[in-house]
């Protein structure tokens, strides 16, 4: 069961189900309490392992920063966000979006119609225009980052990875991140990026709306990166026939290779597709025949998809979703007539001909007179007597006027605060794909930018609840922040970020720095074993301390403290750098000795092979029981219980046998444990024992060291000419073994 289904994050948002889940966060259907309807919205919770690391958090918090600059009816709206010191719970709050994906609108579709592609594409493109004008790029435009409501709308969503032009520069070589499918040539290849890579990424999508395919393709993301960089696509016309010649050249265009010969703006190449709009026919540069070929088609099929019907197509991709039909540009189609090639005139008297005939010239002659009334009418600058209405909503006032200006006459009703930047439309009195004639008035409700409120002066005796009490009285959020001062008493404001009477925006969030009191020389060390890293961290930085970290192999969780060059509650100097030790979650390699005593009368050079669960640790060769009566074996691993294997290797005859088995603790307990053992055996099959016959020869030899006991199991006697190379090693390691030796060498010569 997920831990916060059923629970209230916040005291504000009720969890009602998961509903997403991604790289780095959940995210769940929420009621929020503060709203009196109980609006449903979209909660954005990051997972546990990220929130508790600080790069993971810089970048989640930075995608609420990006949002939160961001207000465009084309783009996923912010409603609250939720950065908690010493909390495991970082959130976004976010409007609950009904719809699907693009790409899953997509599916089964051997591209759409132009009219519905280019509805889409411009809401995209004003959404993406809205974000570079706050120095915003949002770097991953792709079907999946774009839902379309059930009105048809669209919404741009995931800024998560967006970069702030204005902090970083426009000449910052950036990371090459994306979608590789929609990627531009500068990402591809790491490049310095701005406003014009979402330019491309945008013509990607237009070409793959149009088409029913990406422009590039391939099983590997290397190869569809460097197609980006070197290939040229194919024409969209070459794929699909109908898509018309001045839209394949505004996607052309918009996917240039160099980003010079791109579009240099979103509105640049909203202006383009807008005048294609108004006049489609003039650019379709199509024969007779392909022309001829399409209108046939889209006689026949009724034209029943120049308008999408959403609840026809997502019946079977969202239960519980019903979708009415797309505001498509139905208004606008090819201008050219069908070709009529072949015409039937039955055998008749002179007089039908005739007749007909000049019907047609009086036609003929009424056409131009009509035409050239009209041409005078509109001043020659437009084509058609009607015109179908945009929406405005989210455009900036004076360009929208600029580029219909021809057609409309825009007129201010009111202007009122609003989140949206000022002179941004807000309403329309004319219904979105209505239709009426050049000249007709259209009034407007534009943006007067938010409402801007004075931050209080918070410094002249308020504790830490009264700020953040009257912060919430003027609609401010807060943060707090605790320093040291020598002037304010422990617990109260110092000063706030914004300064006091500055004006901000309502709703910004105002950071208040609350006093620690006097700074101190001295400070007690925590312990800190067992925190994550983050909180380690910050408990000793908050005590003014320098910290360092370093990894050590451990079996606690990575990231986990496990240590540091202090005990805890060690008393330092503030400003002391203290060194943060930081499991890897490698388990930590341990040595354990074992030492193997030799039989009396053992001799020869031995190897020993050591063998951990079955496989080989060490060996330890060139072992010489002439000089030495037993060996220390160092073996090393991780983990917990570990069976050793020892096996007795005669170098001399390459014999081998098993000595022992054991089962060690490579652990903090360190225990150990004999599992079987013997020692003289192995030692006796592998030929590494003394004969007793040459023991017998040799004990009456006079010696300063006493004689071996004899074997316990007889031994086949030498032969004579082994006796002195095997009489060498009888006499046991003691002073005068030297003289003893040479002694007994001397009787045998």
């Amino acid at each position: 069961m997920d831990k916060y289904i059923g629970k209230k994050l916040d005291g504000r948002f009720d969890i009602q189900k998961l509903i997403g889940s991604g790289g780095m966060a959940n995210v769940y259907k929420a009621k929020d309490r503060l709203d009196e309807n109980g609006s449903i919205v979209a909660v954005k919770i990051l997972k546990k392992e990220y929130a508790e690391n600080e790069e993971f958090l810089r970048r989640f918090r930075n995608e609420s920063l990006a949002i939160a600059q961001l207000f465009h009816p084309n783009i996923v709206k912010i409603i609250d966000v939720g950065f908690r010191n010493n909390s495991e719970t970082q959130y976004i709050a976010m409007e609950y979006i009904e719809g699907i994906t693009l790409k899953k609108f997509m599916e089964g579709e051997n591209g759409l119609e132009w009219q519905t592609a280019s509805h889409f594409m411009l809401q995209i493109l004003r959404a993406i225009g809205h974000a570079h004008s706050k120095g915003i790029f949002h770097r991953d435009i792709k079907p999946q980052n774009i839902m379309v409501l059930k009105d048809g709308n669209i919404k741009v969503m995931d800024f998560g990875i967006a970069k702030f032009a204005k902090d970083e520069g426009l000449t910052t070589t950036a990371q090459a991140i994306g979608s590789v499918h929609y990627i531009s040539p500068e990402q591809a290849r790491g490049g310095e990026t701005d406003e014009r890579s979402d330019i491309y990424s945008a013509g990607v999508v237009f070409y793959e709306m149009l088409t029913g395919i990406k422009p590039f393709d391939n099983e590997n993301p290397i190869s569809v990166a460097l197609m980006h960089m070197q290939a040229k696509a194919k024409r969209p016309s070459d794929v699909n026939p109908k898509v018309p010649h001045g839209l394949e050249e505004i996607i052309m265009k918009a996917m240039e290779k160099d980003p010079d010969k791109r579009y240099a703006s979103a509105e640049e190449m909203i202006e383009d597709i807008e005048k294609f709009k108004l006049n489609p026919g003039r650019n379709a540069r199509r024969s007779k025949e392909e022309k001829g070929n399409i209108m046939e088609k889209d006689k026949q099929t009724n034209d029943i998809n120049s308008t999408r019907s959403f609840k026809s197509l997502e019946s079977d991709k969202a239960a519980d979703s019903s979708y009415s039909d797309i505001p498509a540009d139905t208004s606008y189609g090819y201008s050219d007539a069908p070709v009529v090639e072949e015409e039937y005139v039955e055998k008749r008297s002179l007089f039908v001909p005739m007749l007909a005939g000049i019907v047609i010239v009086v036609i003929i002659i009424a056409t131009i007179f009509l035409s050239g009334l009209l041409l005078n009418y509109f001043g020659g600058e437009s084509d058609y007597k009607e015109f179908t209405v945009s929406n405005f909503v989210g455009q900036e006032y004076e360009n929208a006027k600029k580029l219909y200006s021809k057609y409309l006459v825009f007129e201010v009703k009111e202007t009122k605060y609003s989140q949206m930047p000022a002179n941004t439309i807000l309403e329309q009195d004319l219904e979105p794909n209505s239709v009426v004639k050049p000249g007709h008035k259209i009034q407007v409700v534009l943006s007067k930018g938010p409402k801007m409120i004075d931050v209080p002066p918070l410094d002249n005796g308020f504790t830490e609840s009264q700020a953040k009490a009257i912060l919430e009285e003027k609609s401010f959020s807060s943060q707090t922040k605790l320093v040291y001062s020598d002037t304010v008493q422990e617990g109260y404001v110092i000063k706030t970020e914004p300064a006091a009477n500055t004006a901000c925006k309502e709703g910004s969030t105002v950071l208040i720095y609350i006093s620690r009191g006097k700074m101190t020389t001295q400070v007690k060390l925590p312990d800190i074993n067992g925190k994550k890293e983050a909180e380690a961290k910050k408990m000793l930085e908050d005590l003014d301390l320098v910290v360092k970290t370093a990894t050590r192999n451990s079996e606690m969780p990575e990231g986990t403290v496990v240590g540091m060059d202090f005990s805890p509650n060690t008393v330092v100097e503030t400003g002391s750098t203290i060194t943060v030790f930081v499991s890897t979650g490698l388990p930590a390699v341990s040595t354990q000795e074992l030492t193997i005593n030799f039989p009396q009368d053992a001799y020869g050079v031995f190897a020993f092979k050591v063998y951990v669960d079955g496989t080989l640790n060490s060996e330890h060769r060139d072992v010489d029981a002439k000089y030495t009566t037993s060996k220390n074996i160092a073996i090393s691993s991780s983990g917990g219980k570990k069976l050793i294997t020892i096996i007795l290797v005669n170098q001399g005859n390459n014999k081998e046998h098993e000595l022992g088995k054991y089962n060690f603790a490579f652990d903090e307990t360190r225990t150990r444990q004999t599992v079987s053992e013997d020692i003289t055996l192995a030692f006796k099959e592998v030929d590494g024992i003394k004969p007793n016959q040459q023991r017998d020869t040799a004990s009456p030899s006079p010696s300063p060291s006493p004689s071996p006991s004899p074997s316990p199991s007889p031994s086949p006697s030498p032969s004579p000419s082994a006796e002195p190379e095997d009489s060498e090693p009888e006499e046991e390691p003691s002073e005068g073994n030297d003289e003893g030796q040479d002694n007994e060498e001397a009787g045998d010569q």
